[in-house]
């Protein structure tokens, strides 16, 4: 049975002079897991605003071709209607979430459909258990972290039981042990309830083994939609630089080498057994270690003060019914040119220490210095110049009608020359590759994008610390590597850099270090590859689900020469030419 059509489906936005999509055709089976990918700005969400009725209704601009869910034509049909058999989860769950408590945001649609008291009542019971949000049911969405929107967003979600669920970036926003959670959840919802599950992503590096069907999307065009093996194992989508997981390139690239013949295994099993099959042709290396940086081997070139220093800071939001502090006697120092991430579960106090670090919060207790100075007592426009801070939703600091006016506006303080303007513009917009929608508003452009601007706004603006939460968010693998290089760039610049994210690959491939918190307080602060050593920290901060070097621990028990913690392609690559 066929839940979803498309027939020649094309669409323009009101503002915009090129179409988003273009001659879209899609048959979608009943109960069928897909995932639609593609790279960023390709108009994956300008799909799934067409399936779900938001275009052309919410939307507005010229609609060709017909799209039909279960038989209702989208266009004839209105969103209300449609969202009784089709529910969404959008890319920034910020903007769905808008009651006093996250309670009363569960029950506002049931109550609008008319579910009675009792429904309503076990509904709510129901999803808050699966989701796990108990301790969040009586706070404000608008005071949770971005990870916790996105769990009450999908339980949202969840608790109006639609037949078919559409997810724009759900994973996003999520620690890694509960992007795995809500995976399960999701493919128990398509096996056992005959769900259809429709999941655009950036990072595949845990859905690949869940999904039935890719779709890849490229300049508004479907250009491959198959099975997930054949998807895979053919060389359409290791062409379009996407976040696929760093093991999968490495085997088609040795597939490619003729190092194995078959096909690419796509589960953990399966891949723990190729790589098996492959190191069984190398001699015995003993004492092989990966090369890693290790912060102790730049101490001598620091100086010896520190850039950011935090001194017992706490921090607490009044309107938190639990009373629980978001921040908790926090002391650290950090250096010039270190590359910091920090990391934990989602609600372990991330983006509240960032704000302190940038001024946006002053914190109830503790100082906060930066360069010898303590920003309590310093004008927000003056540690501005200090400090850089590219949010997570970024459009908390996009409000003018382009790009270029964007960037020109976050230059306006700093008092340049017309000739510093302009070069530091042409350089933004090159390093990051805006400059063919440099005149786009904002506002009419992707998430990936949305956030590529704001970025664009920080760098231009060549401050000494640089903070990024979590910047990997709807960006592809090429987009990625720009930043990774930018970061490194930064570094040899001595500027310093902060990231929050959950993105483990990305971490693994730049930090200098890691500073894991857990209910606001520092859980561990260490090296990265001290980190990812310590399997029982990373289980409590749900960092413990990163494949690659899942796959090398386990393989270190098979083979007795290979090292436990390969973190990246790099130091496989490094080991494989140190090998006979």
């Amino acid at each position: 049975m066929i839940d979803i059509s498309a027939t020649n489906v094309s669409f323009k936005y009101k503002t915009s002079d090129v179409n988003i999509l273009k001659e879209i055709n899609l048959n979608l089976e009943k109960g069928k897991f897909i995932l639609i990918c593609g790279p960023t700005g390709s108009g994956k969400t300008s799909l799934i605003r067409c399936i779900n009725g938001l275009i052309p209704h919410f939307y507005r601009g010229k609609f060709y071709g017909y799209m039909k869910i279960k038989d209702i034509d989208t266009v004839s049909s209105s969103p209300a209607l449609l969202s009784e058999t089709i529910g969404t989860v959008f890319q920034i769950p910020e903007n769905q979430l808008f009651s006093m408590d996250v309670e009363r945001e569960l029950a506002f649609s049931l109550e609008n459909l008319g579910y009675s008291k009792e429904e309503i009542k076990s509904r709510i019971e129901k999803v808050i258990s699966i989701t796990r949000i108990e301790k969040l049911r009586h706070r404000p969405p608008f005071q949770l972290s971005g990870g916790e929107q996105q769990k009450v967003a999908i339980a949202s979600l969840l608790a109006l039981d639609p037949e078919i669920l559409v997810l724009d970036e759900p994973l996003s926003n999520l620690d890694p042990k509960t992007s795995i959670e809500i995976l399960n959840l999701l493919k128990k919802l398509q096996t056992s309830h005959n769900k259809t599950i429709i999941i655009s992503e950036h990072r595949m590096e845990s859905i690949i083994s869940f999904v039935d069907e890719i779709i890849i999307i490229k300049d508004g065009r479907i250009i491959q939609h198959d099975n997930t093996k054949i998807v895979l194992n053919s060389d359409t989508i290791y062409s379009l630089g996407l976040d696929l997981p760093p093991i999968i390139y490495w085997l088609k690239k040795k597939q490619d080498e003729g190092i194995f013949s078959g096909e690419i295994p796509l589960n953990f099993e399966d891949q723990k057994q190729k790589l098996m099959a492959i190191f069984s042709r190398y001699k015995e290396m003993p004492n092989i270690k990966p090369i890693v940086i290790d912060i102790k081997k730049e101490e001598d070139s620091q100086e010896k003060n520190p850039i950011i220093f935090l001194n017992n800071i706490d921090h607490s939001y009044e309107i938190r019914v639990d009373q629980t502090k978001a921040l908790d006697n926090v002391t650290c120092s950090i250096f010039p040119r270190e590359i910091v991430a920090i990391m934990g579960s989602n609600g372990a106090g991330k983006s509240t220490l960032i704000k302190c670090i940038s001024g946006l919060i002053k914190p109830k207790k503790g100082n906060v210095w930066i360069q010898g100075e303590n920003i309590k007592v310093l004008p927000t426009y003056k540690i501005a110049k200090k400090v850089g801070l590219m949010f997570q939703n970024p459009d908390h600091q996009l409000f003018l009608n382009s790009v270029l006016d964007e960037i020109k506006f976050s230059l306006k303080n700093l008092h340049l020359s017309e000739e510093e303007e302009r070069s530091r513009i042409e350089k933004t917009l090159r390093e990051l590759n805006l400059n063919d929608i440099s005149n786009e508003s904002p506002f009419n452009l992707s998430g990936g994008q949305r956030k590529k601007v704001s970025l664009a706004t920080i760098l231009c603006r060549n401050p000494n610390i640089l903070i990024f939460d979590e910047p990997t968010i709807g960006q592809d693998a090429e987009h990625k590597l720009r930043l990774n290089k930018l970061i490194l760039q930064a570094q040899s610049q001595n500027k310093t850099s902060i990231i929050v994210s959950h993105d483990l690959e990305f971490v693994a491939n730049l930090a200098t270090r890691i500073i894991i918190l857990e209910k606001g307080k520092i859980l561990t602060d260490g090296n990265v590859e001290e980190i990812f050593s310590q399997s029982t920290i990373l289980k409590r901060a749900s960092l413990d689900k990163y494949n690659f070097n899942l796959l090398f621990k386990d393989l270190h028990n098979k083979i007795s020469w290979m090292p436990e913690n390969i973190l990246n392609i790099k130091q496989l690559e490094d080991l494989i030419s140190r090998c006979h």
